[in-house]
């Protein structure tokens, strides 16, 4: 979709407008005196339309042009209200094959929510449905028409803002929708090379390989790619317009999922392509962050592997000396995630950090006790000083976390009589042992765990949420990088 912004009077040129009205309200017109406004009113007057937040109704002025009346719901509008609105103002009118429109903006309109709304909105993954018909529908340009006096070009700031975010999650989307047989280690590698390259030389990619991988002594991560004939990677990212703080940002990056050895039940093990989300919330943040301007440095560290069942495939009860030199009972194999992010978190420490933030879709036990609705934040002495940033994030963007308890009595869960670690502690509280496991390979430095399990995937759209892998942390994370 191409946005543009306008500060014109005259509605000349345009045959589909969307107008705003907060509940059992006025239309929020920013100023303007337009014929229609009557006829935009009486839906109201008639108790058609309410203003629900969210709520759509196509009308027709005598010049046969469209007035799509969108609803902003009760009280002063926030993000959420503002994104929410241009959503299902978007998704009406694609639903109708309408390929343009202009947005008539009240004067206290947030731009950057409501382009996210409108860039985010009626998202389907349509690379290989052949038939056209069957295709994503989405509106091609918005024209946002500002109030008279409004300023333009802080209104295009906020525009490019919202377009560089959306591009992130969009990315992070794909590549979490595409199959397994597509979207493999290589194809992360390859992504990570591509947005270091648009960047202009702003970000720097790095591609550690098998040879190099063992030079290093990656052997957790090496350990868990080896039943799969492709070859794992550890992908390293760097944004550094010289801040005066930097963010270490980790995502798991398992392209697929069978469970290894300890195989999971084939039904919904199509889903299993989606183990990467953590992965896909990383590459899709430094999507965003060069042209969005964040001002700290920020680096990616991805360890990306598939787990499968090969001849060659780690086994329950093998012992792994990670690079750390702690070593780790196996008692799973299909508890490989927290066992690749081990050697990534190790790594992230070298680049000394003032927070390191590991994102992975982790534990089962994460969707029983939170759904798919919210994501769960974990993590050590230092990292829970920055709990409350990363909580006001969830609340202003909509990709809720919240914590868990990391309290000592759940470590010896995860001991083992022959190794430094297990790599499960069993079901009961499965969430907290699997943060306790990564916690010993993230000290000292500060760290938060964000389990997104069930926030990453939905079973069914729901707002800005699309039905499959929904790109959730890059948002989060973008937001908490103006808080950091």
């Amino acid at each position: 979709m191409r946005v543009g912004v306008k500060v014109q009077k005259s509605l000349d040129g345009f045959e589909n407008f969307i107008v705003l009205f907060p509940k059992g309200g006025k239309p929020k017109l920013g100023g303007r005196r337009i014929p229609e406004r009557k006829d935009l009113e009486n839906p109201i007057e008639l108790g058609d339309f309410k203003g629900e937040l969210g709520e759509t109704q196509l009308i027709y002025d005598r010049k046969n042009r469209r007035w799509l009346l969108t609803g902003l719901g009760d009280g002063p509008a926030g993000p959420r209200e503002w994104r929410d609105a241009a959503a299902a103002a978007q998704k009406a009118l694609a639903g109708l094959g309408v390929k343009q429109a202009a947005f008539l903006l009240p004067a206290d309109a947030d731009i950057f929510e409501l382009v996210t709304g409108l860039m985010l909105s009626g998202y389907t993954y349509d690379r290989f449905i052949s038939d056209p018909s069957k295709k994503n529908r989405h509106l091609s340009k918005v024209t946002l028409l500002l109030p008279e006096k409004a300023d333009r070009n802080a209104a295009n700031r906020e525009r490019k803002r919202a377009e560089a975010q959306a591009a992130g999650v969009l990315l992070a989307r794909d590549l979490m929708n595409a199959p397994g047989n597509v979207a493999g280690p290589a194809f992360l590698a390859k992504t990570a090379l591509d947005i270091a390259k648009a960047s202009g030389g702003r970000i720097t990619a790095r591609i550690k390989k098998r040879k190099q991988l063992e030079k290093e002594n990656f052997a957790a991560l090496l350990t868990v790619g080896r039943g799969s004939r492709n070859e794992p990677h550890l992908i390293e990212l760097e944004y550094n317009p010289k801040g005066k703080r930097t963010l270490a940002l980790v995502g798991k990056g398992i392209t697929f999922d069978s469970g290894g050895i300890s195989i999971k039940p084939s039904a919904a093990m199509d889903e299993m392509k989606y183990d990467m989300g953590g992965a896909a919330a990383v590459l899709g943040t430094f999507r965003a962050l060069a042209e969005m301007k964040i001002p700290h440095r920020v680096v990616g560290i991805v360890p990306t592997c598939e787990n499968m069942p090969g001849g060659d495939a780690y086994r329950p009860g093998d012992i792994i000396v990670s690079r750390s030199g702690l070593s780790i009972d196996v008692m799973n194999t299909d508890a490989e995630g927290r066992i690749i992010l081990a050697d990534a978190l190790d790594y992230a420490k070298e680049f000394e950090p003032e927070l390191i933030v590991d994102v992975a879709t982790l534990t089962g036990a994460c969707v029983v006790a939170l759904g798919h609705e919210t994501a769960a934040i974990l993590g050590n002495e230092g990292g829970e000083a920055w709990y409350g940033k990363l909580r006001d994030s969830g609340f202003h963007t909509g990709e809720y976390v919240w914590p868990m308890p990391m309290f000592d009595e759940y470590d010896y869960l995860i001991e083992s009589p022959v190794a430094d670690v297990r790599n499960t502690g069993g079901r009961n509280g499965g969430t907290i042992t699997a943060a306790k496991f990564l916690q010993r390979f993230a000290d000292p430095s500060p760290w938060v765990h964000v389990d997104i399990a069930g926030a990453a995937y939905c079973g069914k759209e729901r707002g800005l949420r699309p039905t499959g892998g929904n790109g959730f942390g890059v948002r989060l994370f973008l937001d908490f990088l103006g808080r950091f």
